[in-house]
């Protein structure tokens, strides 16, 4: 991944959707839109490293493969709402885009259910010894 072309695309796809907001303002959101995806794509295509890093740390300390699938799965969802939601910013609809942030908390606390259920069967087990 090279950041300088990343953030010459962005900077190049901002200055050409402020441009274009002038004459074509619907021209302007769908510019925005495309940049946003084409570089949420291109980190996407370089957190690969990451991932193997996150899943050797879990093997190596001995902890289930579930706990890197859940915080993996977690940012995953962190990140697209994270887009979703300054589109919907960008178009105007901010209300929209806090919804789409109420949502992505809650799918995120779904996820995470059981680490919390492991959490408190330890707890469990600790107390009960």
């Amino acid at each position: 991944m090279n950041i300088i072309i990343i953030v010459s695309f962005g900077i190049i796809s901002a200055v050409l959707s402020l441009v274009l907001k002038q004459y074509k303002p619907e021209y302007s959101m769908f510019i925005s839109l495309a940049a946003g995806i084409m570089i949420f794509v291109s980190v996407i295509a370089a957190i690969e490293p990451i991932i193997g890093y996150i899943s050797e740390l879990t093997e190596n300390a001995g902890l289930s493969g579930i706990y890197a699938e859940i915080l993996l799965k977690s940012l995953a969802v962190c990140y697209l709402i994270q887009l979703a939601s300054d589109c919907c910013k960008d178009a105007g609809e901010t209300a929209i885009a806090g919804k789409l942030q109420i949502a992505g908390k809650i799918a995120v606390l779904l996820m995470a259910l059981p680490i919390f259920k492991s959490i408190t069967e330890i707890v469990i087990g600790l107390i009960d010894a």
